[in-house]
């Protein structure tokens, strides 16, 4: 399906070349692509997927460049969970700029590519579960495609996969140290936040969420004391400005990611909405 958002987004030419590119690989050669990242690491990209195209059309900026904000705060010395990896762009993308990139992914349609992608980086490691605000098992629903399964009912035969919350994983992780989250797992993450307190009281990461912004969202925020920034986008005109988002915005503007940022990055986050 054409999306007219990313052709206005990349512009006409250069989505029709990469497009067309893309499509011939995939329908002609029947082979998959490979894209060279901006951090420098290289990642699979399989050909049955609707992710991989929107990555490779956009040149890994699918996210409205919320990508490059975030690596902006990447530290060597420090940990990246990446909830809901799918064939892992974001653990793949933070990969040469974190110690570790840890990539929760539970549908078994997504692993064999996403352990491709884990072998080509060397840092990522791969946990096959779910996460929520409680640990256990629960029915993972697969929806109509490997991009979008939920433990949210949004159809599809469920499956049973193993359930934990980033509080219990980080735990069992000696020496682990959280310093960037990223969470888009199809209207659950709201649940992956609130079992998140205890690391993001010790470790304060900054935080790339899907979730909508909504009433809840911006409490939980506001009890950690934290501030919500957004890529915004005009539908007119399709400009883009990264600003901060209050609770009250619920459902006025047109945005695709939140950053969920702790009080010592606050000046840094203020400053790039000012620039």
């Amino acid at each position: 399906m054409v999306s007219w958002a990313f052709i206005r987004q990349v512009g006409a030419l250069q989505w029709a070349l990469r497009y067309s590119r893309l499509q011939f690989r995939k329908r002609i050669l029947r082979r998959d692509s490979e894209l060279r990242l901006p951090t420098g690491s290289k990642m699979i990209l399989p050909r049955q997927s609707r992710t991989s195209t929107e990555i490779y059309v956009t040149n890994a900026n699918m996210d409205w460049g919320s990508e490059a904000i975030l690596v902006r705060f990447a530290d060597p010395k420090r940990d990246f969970l990446d909830i809901g990896s799918h064939i892992g762009y974001y653990a793949a993308y933070l990969a040469p700029r974190v110690r570790c990139a840890y990539a929760f992914e539970p549908d078994p349609r997504n692993l064999p590519v996403l352990h491709e992608n884990a072998r080509l980086a060397t840092n990522i490691r791969i946990i096959e579960m779910a996460v929520s605000s409680q640990d256990g098992a629960r029915n993972f629903f697969p929806g109509v495609n490997s991009s979008i399964g939920s433990l949210e009912s949004i159809g599809g035969a469920p499956i049973r996969v193993a359930v934990t919350t980033v509080d219990t994983f980080v735990a069992h992780q000696p020496g682990i140290d959280v310093g960037l989250i990223k969470t888009d797992i199809e209207g659950h993450d709201l649940e992956a936040l609130r079992g998140m307190e205890g690391a993001v009281a010790k470790f304060q990461p900054l935080i790339l969420t899907e979730c909508e912004l909504s009433a809840e969202l911006a409490e939980l925020c506001s009890n950690w004391r934290y501030k919500l920034y957004s890529n915004v986008r005009n539908r007119q005109t399709q400009r883009t400005q990264f600003r901060e988002i209050h609770g009250e915005e619920a459902g006025r503007h047109w945005s695709k990611m939140l950053f969920l940022v702790p009080e010592v990055l606050q000046p840094d986050f203020a400053k790039l909405a000012n620039d």
